[in-house]
């Protein structure tokens, strides 16, 4: 569900003007009917469209509660006594991005962190005890900072986030779309809440898809200098009590990280991956988006997990498998190579 402290209310649309603008189908349902959200499949309520291109999403499709579909003919197959409207598209992802920038038309880009604000600290914002405000920052409308929080010298709090007790914000910091816990720590010039990287690819031009979602960090965890973190799409970017970030930490949209993580600098995780709790990673990770790495995981440094790891497992490499499988294959390349050039020299 969109966050109404960052986000105004979708425009409503009837079925068939949705189906009008898309020049879509309509292959079932109540053209009169009022759609004014967008959602995922499971978190859908009757006033939502969603989208559906994927068969691994078969059973969330099965029990939406959607007011209206967007599906691919050669998907209709999959649906089994589906009450939502359903409109026919040639590429569901793209309409649902073009249909989600026509009900929030001014989410389509950023909000603008400070709008018409001229004073440093607007005055609808609530700022707690013994706040410490650094010179230059900027704190936005509704924006709550908790009882002895330190804010930096230029850094910007956006309209409607949540700064809890005892924590400090770095200079030159920006956190948008967020609420962070208590006693967290964000290192100079960490970027919170932007847009995530989400488009519709398209051979006639990539649809940018509007983020609508947030980032929630919680308490007592700690952001490297130089890290940013992505908003979610359509939920939540989470980061999880007590995990610390090194520098130059990228964590792009949706993606769920547990607690008491210790992610090492130059980590990237990409969109929607889960990173269960007390998971250590190594500097220079690259994790694929969609993947789960299981409760305990060691990722070793410069590894690139492509697949789920197991709780507890130890991996390394590029893929990132077992590693001891990974000594072992080193040592006997390095034995081969020897053994080559040796034979060569002969």
């Amino acid at each position: 569900m969109v966050d109404s402290r960052f986000y105004p209310p979708g425009k409503s649309f009837s079925i068939t003007e949705l189906a009008g603008f898309l020049d879509a189908e309509i292959k079932q349902g109540d053209g009169n009917a009022s759609i004014n959200g967008v959602s995922t499949l499971l978190d859908a309520s009757q006033s939502d469209i969603v989208f559906y291109n994927d068969a691994k999403y078969k059973d969330d499709m099965a029990v939406t509660r959607a007011g209206a579909l967007l599906i691919s003919p050669r998907d209709l197959e999959d649906i089994s006594d589906l009450p939502a409207a359903i409109l026919l598209v040639d590429n569901p992802y793209k309409s649902y991005a073009l249909i989600a920038q026509k009900i929030f038309p001014l989410q389509a880009q950023t909000k603008p962190v400070a709008g018409v604000q001229t004073e440093q600290i607007h005055p609808d914002a609530v700022i707690g005890l013994n706040v410490e405000i650094g010179y230059g920052a900027v704190i936005g409308a509704g924006a709550e900072i908790g009882d002895e929080t330190i804010i930096g010298a230029n850094a910007v709090i956006g309209p409607g986030c949540v700064i809890g007790r005892r924590s400090i914000i770095g200079a030159n910091s920006v956190v948008q779309f967020a609420l962070i816990g208590d006693e967290v720590h964000i290192h100079p010039n960490v970027s919170i809440g932007q847009d995530g990287f989400g488009y519709a690819p398209d051979f006639s031009g990539h649809v940018k898809i509007p983020q609508l979602g947030r980032v929630i960090i919680q308490s007592h965890v700690s952001i490297g200098v130089g890290s940013d973190i992505d908003r979610g799409t359509l939920t939540d970017t989470v980061i999880g009590e007590g995990t610390k970030l090194d520098n130059q930490v990228h964590v792009a949209h949706n993606v769920h990280i547990g607690r008491h993580c210790l992610i090492a600098g130059q980590v990237g995780f990409a969109g929607s991956s889960i990173i269960e709790d007390y998971v250590m990673s190594g500097g220079q990770v690259a994790f694929n988006g969609h993947i789960h790495v299981g409760k305990g995981a060691r990722i070793l440094g410069a590894s690139v997990v492509v697949k789920n790891i197991p709780a507890g497992e130890e991996v390394a490499g590029y893929p990132a498998r077992s590693s001891s499988h990974w000594r072992k294959e080193t040592a006997l390349l390095s034995r081969l190579l020897k053994k080559r050039k040796t034979t060569n020299n002969e």
